[in-house]
């Protein structure tokens, strides 16, 4: 187990697989849970700053390199996986959930229901502002921008300018900004 870039407060708890690279840095309180039947996979130079976790109970997440998670961001049960590209740039308190709760049977609770499990893709160079909600089943394409305070319901473009609630696309980046 690597120890030279995690802080003494944090957590790292690793009863499935994991590929965590020496380079991997984990602040003050950061959490990083992989249960039995979950995959992580962290490319180099990761960052998970103070107070933010990854709860990957089953399932699968794959990070490629040069990936911040800002303070408080929390990705939880990414059960149908969670592809996260090179250079992407989360804020802090932004949530990304790979599940919902089953909500259709009305003869039973919905905590006894099968979750509904879709799985997630952040593309390359993408920036997500501060306090977001990422949720299952979206696309977020290379280069976009989903700006503070944004629920992506659904796909967004690439090199788009986003934000909203829902968050809907308002224009592209270009090179003359």
């Amino acid at each position: 187990m690597i120890t030279k870039g995690i802080h003494p407060s944090a957590v790292l708890d690793i009863r499935g697989e994991a590929t965590v690279p020496e380079t991997t840095i984990l602040e003050p309180q950061a959490v990083i849970f992989v249960g039995e039947r979950g995959k992580l996979t962290l490319g180099d130079m990761f960052i998970l700053y103070p107070n933010a976790s990854i709860r990957l109970d089953q399932g699968w997440l794959e990070v490629g390199r040069e990936v911040s998670f800002g303070p408080g961001v929390h990705l939880y049960e990414p059960r149908a996986g969670i592809t996260i590209g090179n250079d992407v740039m989360i804020a802090g308190g932004t949530v990304i959930c790979g599940v919902n709760h089953g909500h259709s049977a009305l003869d039973r609770s919905m905590r006894r229901q099968e979750p509904l499990a879709e799985p997630i893709a952040i593309g390359d160079n993408v920036w997500i502002g501060m306090n977001c909600s990422i949720l299952p089943g979206v696309s977020i394409g290379e280069g976009a921008i989903i700006g503070a305070g944004s629920v992506v319901t659904k796909d967004v473009p690439p090199n788009s300018i986003n934000f909203g609630v829902p968050c809907r696309t308002v224009g592209l980046r270009n090179e003359n900004d």
